[in-house]
């Protein structure tokens, strides 16, 4: 169903009396599709927000979805009522974490402290995690990215701390460091059943070089 109305804006209202062949319609079909399948995810996502009086908290997670998950990537769910439930519980589980749980500050700092330590690793070690889908092959590209995830994260940390680590503010930015971190683990990778470039027989050769 979603296919069929990416093809229609394509063909109807994008690129009417246009035509689009090959690798070009491929890409602006994905990208549409990918816009679709985006709306009722975050039309839940607002609702449950404006219901539960948390949207000023998810307008700070969709922040750093910007400035860190972007550099550092993750896997992609499969499906559409998977990609709901993983979206709603990334954006959920830290708001309810900064907005109720009321830590110790010294436990609080013990756990920020492994969280970054945590994040280092995974960035080092995973990022940019990219998909098959959206492959990142250029290797001055990888390092960049690679760059931008430590310069974001340690960002992010210093705003924490000038905000008072234990405030809302900095308890979400934290919380969903970690949560982006975890989706850009392998074991993400095989809850979602998706792949790394360098895991597709189409890219392999571009790693091998």
């Amino acid at each position: 169903m979603i296919d069929k109305i990416s093809v229609y804006i394509l063909d109807n209202f994008l690129y009417k009396n246009e035509k689009l062949i090959g690798d070009q319609r491929d890409i602006m079909l994905f990208g549409i599709t990918r816009i679709i399948e985006d709306i009722p995810k975050y039309i839940f996502i607002l609702i449950f927000g404006f219901i539960f009086k948390m949207l000023d908290l998810f307008g700070i997670i969709f922040i750093i979805t910007i400035i860190y998950k972007t550099f550092i990537g993750g896997a992609h769910a499969r499906t559409n009522i998977t990609c709901l439930v993983f979206s709603s519980i990334y954006y959920i589980i830290p708001s309810v974490i900064a907005r109720y749980a009321n830590l110790p500050n010294s436990i609080l700092l013990v756990i920020s402290a492994l969280i970054f330590i945590f994040s280092l690793y995974v960035i080092i070690k995973h990022a940019p995690a990219d998909t098959e889908e959206v492959p990142i092959l250029n290797k001055i590209k990888r390092k960049k990215y690679k760059v931008f995830s430590i310069i974001s994260l340690i960002l992010m940390y210093v705003i924490s701390y000038i905000l008072n680590f234990n405030s809302e503010i900095s308890k979400v930015i934290i919380f969903t460091i970690l949560l982006t971190d975890i989706f850009a683990c392998n074991i993400a990778y095989k809850l979602f059943k998706c792949k790394h470039s360098y895991e597709s027989d189409e890219f392999k050769e571009c790693f091998t070089k």
